[in-house]
């Protein structure tokens, strides 16, 4: 199991319950966690814990060998915040949620669907969504532009569907972080930072976020 989890973390895969059950339940025995840890270190990288819902390997170092890496993963990210929390404020309206999508909810297809249906404000909204580039679709009906979008979340690693053959897909460790990169960009804002004046330290940061 050790290499099986060192190599899904080295090519950037979150770990968590739904998505990887059983690499998950590796790395919450702590001796386990700490051997991948120190061969993580050995190639600049640190295991993160994000609030007991998803492992990540991170970059402890920056310099001109992975910098082009980092960039490239935090401009996907950043690519998906978008259409992803527009995904998130659709259902939260759909489904009367007071709260965001986070690890563990359960999504299910027809009750979203018939919500959406039931209410042509909602049906614009998910139409608008798949014109979006990450679930940019030519499908006009309400019923395969969320099939669609459902499917573009879980091949994006957002959502997981345990049972292939049922339509009801979880929430996975993913969410959480990407909440916690929306609250590093909000928060990075606020404290208007210039690369320029820092030297270059808002740049590293973002970087070393993941």
């Amino acid at each position: 199991m050790f290499k099986q989890v060192a190599e899904a973390l080295l090519s950037g895969h979150f770990i968590c319950p739904t998505a990887y059950p059983d690499a998950f339940e590796y790395l919450s025995q702590a001796s386990n966690a700490d051997k991948i840890n120190a061969f993580l270190k050995l190639l600049d990288r640190e295991l993160f814990d994000l609030d007991g819902e998803l492992f990540y390997a991170a970059y402890t170092v920056v310099d001109d060998s992975n910098r082009p890496a980092i960039r490239e993963a935090f401009s996907e990210v950043r690519s998906q915040l978008r259409p992803v929390v527009e995904w998130m404020d659709m259902v939260m309206t759909a489904l009367g949620q007071d709260m965001p999508i986070r690890a563990r909810d359960e999504i299910r297809l027809h009750q979203l669907l018939q919500a959406l249906e039931h209410e042509p404000s909602l049906a614009e909204q998910l139409n608008r969504l798949t014109q979006l580039t990450l679930f940019k679709t030519s499908k006009t009906s309400v019923h395969d532009q969320l099939l669609w979008v459902l499917q573009k979340l879980e091949q994006t690693g957002y959502l997981a569907r345990p049972n292939q053959q049922a339509s009801m897909y979880i929430a996975t460790g993913k969410i959480n972080y990407l909440h916690q990169v929306i609250a590093f960009l909000n928060d990075a804002e606020n404290l208007e930072l210039d690369q320029h004046a820092t030297g270059g330290s808002g740049g590293e940061q973002q970087e070393l976020f993941l």
